[in-house]
């Protein structure tokens, strides 16, 4: 009847009579959806899950519920349970607003004075490698800016794009320099990899199948990106000695 507002008011009624009613969980997830509340949405379905497995197969053919059962979805279940909970915003790729990623921001994390930004929605993407785990991208912050998020999602584009997997120790050349964000891109253009070791975070977050991971994305200089060609075994030890605060993204390199 186009009343999505309503159904979900009643459904919520229902619910609140007979909490263990798949049916009624059902009909809440849907409406709920339907009006974009994707909180109540996702518990709604989880609760009808569990008390019927067996729907899933019919969740995946309702449009409004499909993204809450992608790898993501348990993936931001996992940081939340391990970091606290955070809020996202959806980029959307420059020429395709069809493909999108959401990017959280949670402060004080991995430290006090610094803020995290984590991809939502990278870990759907499936690598042609076999074995490979699903991976979500971190940045850790003095800076609580808007180009984080942004450095995080074009990332997360050129990987899906290229399928080239984020593997620790790797570089991603002018990931941030493309962005064209003035000082920024000319000061750090690159991205390294590696192992999100600050946050101190049990890995990999869901053990699947398949399981999903994280890797550290850390901004990098034109020289900084000049050492790791000349010894990248050695590149995070050299910029250990040399004191190099990953998290300061003011840094010349």
């Amino acid at each position: 009847m186009g009343r999505a507002h309503e159904a979900a008011r009643a459904f919520d009624q229902a619910i609140g009579m007979k909490p263990n009613s798949a049916t009624a969980l059902w009909g809440g997830a849907v409406a709920h959806a339907e009006i974009g509340n994707k909180v109540m949405a996702q518990n709604y379905l989880r609760r009808t899950l569990v008390l019927q497995p067996t729907w899933t197969d019919m969740a995946r053919s309702v449009p409004q519920l499909l993204p809450f059962l992608q790898l993501s979805t348990r993936a931001a279940d996992a940081l939340r349970t391990q970091l606290g909970s955070f809020s996202t915003r959806t980029y959307r790729h420059a020429t395709d607003e069809a493909r999108s990623v959401e990017v959280g921001r949670l402060g004080t994390q991995p430290k006090f004075g610094q803020w995290t930004f984590v991809t939502i929605g990278l870990s759907n993407h499936e690598w042609k490698e076999l074995g490979r785990p699903r991976v979500e991208l971190l940045l850790a912050t003095e800076l609580d800016t808007e180009i984080c998020g942004q450095i995080l999602a074009n990332l997360a584009f050129h990987l899906r794009e290229t399928n080239f997997f984020p593997e620790p120790g790797v570089m991603v050349r002018d990931v941030i320099g493309a962005l064209n964000a003035g000082d920024l891109s000319q000061r750090l253009p690159h991205v390294y990899i590696t192992v999100p070791r600050a946050w101190d975070l049990r890995l990999p977050l869901d053990l699947g199948p398949p399981p999903i991971t994280l890797a550290q994305v850390v901004p990098v200089a034109e020289n900084e990106y000049a050492l790791w060609r000349s010894n990248p075994a050695g590149f995070e030890g050299s910029l250990a000695r040399a004191n190099v605060d990953l998290a300061d993204l003011r840094r010349v390199g």
